[in-house]
């Protein structure tokens, strides 16, 4: 077991993580319920899907508390009634690359709840076609795509899913890594596949962060080529050193969802994060 993971009380695995869990939870859970509505107008079966779903539990290394993994925390938010109404996921897609997370995010969700899970092992590029193949036509499905970094997410994932019906994205765009890694052209190759086509795009002559504004830039018009409303409310997401990691995005195939996302509070009840 490596450095981000430690045996859990129930005999699995769970997640070491940075207080900025919290964060990305906090909006995965107020979207989840605030679409609630939507689902339960729509009809139909919907899902959610979580290709990188670690093993369902974590404890933050700042404060020793334990929290469920995205996975949990949005089957629970739909789970739980809305303005009298619940409209929980009626399946659940986990994968990953370790069995082992995957084995303990399935047991934990069996634990906690009766939503009927479908599971893969392996990487997410080919784990997605899998996943696309048993989703129900009719529904409002949200994938939750959180990855350590952004070669983890190619751009043939986001595709694939734009392939299918009525798939919402909530990606959790690793920004920490594109500031990291875009500064040396030598690794350049391994965001290719991420943004294709972005050295064409980007004026790799101008400075670091003007590169990485373009760069981002072409990746959210690459989502918008493919029928995504792109919500231009980018939530930023800071760890301990108010250093950026993460930057949540929303992309949905309706007007609607970037709607729900603007009305969405931090968790300081202030809005207006977007960069």
């Amino acid at each position: 077991m490596d450095d981000h993971y430690e045996p859990d009380e129930d005999g699995y695995p769970r997640e070491i993580v940075g207080p900025w869990v919290l964060d990305k939870h906090h909006f995965l859970r107020h979207y989840v319920t605030a679409s609630q509505g939507a689902r339960g107008r729509m009809g139909g079966s919907h899902c959610l899907i979580d290709l990188y779903c670690g093993p369902g539990k974590a404890r933050i290394r700042e404060t020793q508390s334990l929290v469920p993994g995205g996975t949990l925390t949005a089957v629970d938010a739909a789970a739980r009634s809305h303005r009298g109404n619940a409209v929980p996921f009626s399946r659940v897609f986990i994968a990953d690359l370790l069995e082992d997370n995957v084995t303990a995010c399935k047991a934990r969700l069996f634990a906690t709840s009766n939503t009927h899970v479908t599971s893969f092992v392996g990487a997410a590029e080919t784990n997605v076609h899998k996943v696309v193949a048993n989703l129900p036509r009719r529904g409002i499905h949200l994938a939750y795509l959180d990855p350590y970094s952004l070669p983890q997410l190619p751009f043939s994932v986001l595709k694939a899913l734009a392939d299918a019906p009525r798939v919402d994205l909530l990606i959790h765009f690793a920004a920490s890594d594109m500031a990291r890694n875009l500064e040396r052209r030598d690794l350049w190759p391994r965001f290719d596949a991420v943004a294709p086509g972005w050295q064409d795009s980007c004026d790799t002559n101008r400075g670091k962060s003007m590169v990485r504004h373009q760069f981002f830039a072409h990746w959210t018009k690459l989502l918008q080529d493919l029928g995504y409303h792109v919500s231009d409310r980018i939530v930023s997401v800071k760890n301990t050193r108010r250093r950026e990691i993460y930057r949540l995005v929303l992309a949905s195939k309706h007007k609607l969802g970037d709607n729900i996302w603007r009305t969405l509070n931090d968790r300081s009840g202030q809005k207006g994060l977007s960069l």
